[in-house]
């Protein structure tokens, strides 16, 4: 974003008890419940003495740049979310070679580079090609371009670079002026560089650039053997699970830092059917939840009855909040869940494009289900509804063609008899 420009912004596993008898009385599942307890107990991570993200985003990714162990910032050499070809990349760094044949120094590469872009490339009124090459060529741009094209041409220099995005402010004010890119380059120190305004400023001077507040770094920032994290929403974030176990323990920290998101960006291995997800966990999204589609062989979901924020029950993980429940996702491989008491349930619910689903139960306290409140889930064959709940004609679309509705107040799924 430029400057007085117009601004251009930016889901406790179900039971099933199959009997030929035709009663309603309920089977004990305490001894069932109670391991599977023990085993979820087991599971989740424990605390570690990490410590939370907090503050506005300058602070938060200057956290994680200082917690950086690999001095040699390797993640920082990762190009791979910018779009740019083997014969574009070799074109814009010939050009950057020359520019900076003279210089000794990294720094100083830097500063020739950044001095180019600035004088070069002009902010774009309209429309405009925000690919590297093509702001390289045109020399038109928005701040996403003037910052990808700086990280490309560093690269080419082996400088350690990342694109960020985030807010920015009207410098020495709380005037928002709208979603922004940028820059941090290493050269021996960190600079906090702003090509498309022209500002350079080194990371231990933060009131210079209290104005640029980041929220995303695409790039995976951190890597171990099971997992890449990345910072995502304002939050330490789980952007890979690498692992092919068939039960994932979301870990607590990386690198002293507490793990507050789970959100990947990439699939989930297909032997993964089981996900436990500790109390340090708040979010799995907010404008994406990639465990809601990336995550297809995934059976169920378990939170920490610890987690203040989450809660897991049947398969079904939701957000609590005043005592009320909203719905967040939906293991996508469940076979049966069973929902807890909302009142209304919508198109805008997360029973969606489940193919393995077979039964859903509905508790009482379910006023109504809305119309496509449960969408393409083929398989699903019955739907528990209470005696009272109002159920439009088209609330359940692109199920089986054998699906029927019981009537009856089901408060658990054990209780089901067929």
């Amino acid at each position: 974003m430029k400057l007085n420009y117009t601004i251009y912004s930016l889901a406790v596993a179900a039971f099933f008890m199959v009997s030929c008898s035709a009663d309603n009385e309920a089977f004990n599942m305490e001894a069932e419940n109670g391991a599977m307890q023990q085993q979820q107990q087991i599971l989740f991570p424990e605390e570690d003495g990490s410590k939370a993200l907090s503050g506005q985003g300058t602070y938060r990714v200057r956290k994680i740049i200082e917690s950086i162990s690999d001095t040699n910032y390797t993640f920082t050499r990762n190009i791979k979310q910018i779009s740019i070809t083997d014969a574009q990349y070799n074109e814009i760094a010939n050009f950057t070679k020359e520019l900076v044949k003279e210089c000794t120094s990294n720094k100083e590469k830097y500063d020739k580079a950044f001095k180019w872009i600035i004088n070069n490339v002009k902010y774009a009124q309209g429309w405009v090609d925000n690919s590297p090459y093509a702001v390289f060529t045109t020399k038109e741009a928005i701040c996403q371009g003037y910052a990808d094209l700086l990280t490309i041409m560093m690269h080419t220099q082996n400088i350690p670079c990342i694109t960020v995005n985030g807010d920015l402010y009207q410098p020495g004010t709380s005037a928002f002026l709208g979603g922004h890119a940028w820059n941090y380059v290493f050269v021996g120190k960190w600079y906090i560089s702003d090509p498309t305004n022209g500002g350079s400023f080194l990371i231990s001077s933060m009131s210079s650039y209290s104005h640029l507040r980041p929220t995303h770094i695409f790039i995976p920032i951190f890597e171990d053997e099971d997992f890449q994290y990345n910072y995502y929403e304002s939050h330490l974030n789980i952007c890979s699970i690498k692992s092919d176990k068939e039960q994932i323990v979301i870990p607590y920290s990386k690198n002293g830092i507490r793990v507050t998101s789970a959100n990947p960006s990439v699939e989930v291995p297909a032997s993964v059917k089981e996900i436990y997800i500790g109390k340090n966990i708040t979010t799995l999204g907010v404008n994406s939840l990639g465990l809601g589609y990336l995550a297809p062989s995934v059976e169920h979901y378990y939170v920490d009855p610890e987690n203040n924020i989450l809660e897991s029950f049947s398969n079904v993980i939701y957000k609590k909040s005043g005592g009320k429940y909203e719905m967040y996702l939906v293991a996508q491989s469940a076979k049966d869940i069973e929902l807890k008491a909302i009142e209304y349930i919508d198109k805008e619910s997360k029973i969606k494009n489940l193919p393995k689903l077979e039964t859903i139960v509905f508790v009482p306290g379910t006023k109504s289900i809305g119309s496509w409140a449960v969408e393409k889930c083929p398989n699903l064959h019955t739907a528990y509804i209470p005696e009272d709940t109002q159920v439009d004609n088209n609330a359940f679309v692109g199920v089986a063609k054998d699906f029927k509705i019981v009537r009856g107040n089901y408060t658990n799924i054990p209780q089901i008899k067929y």
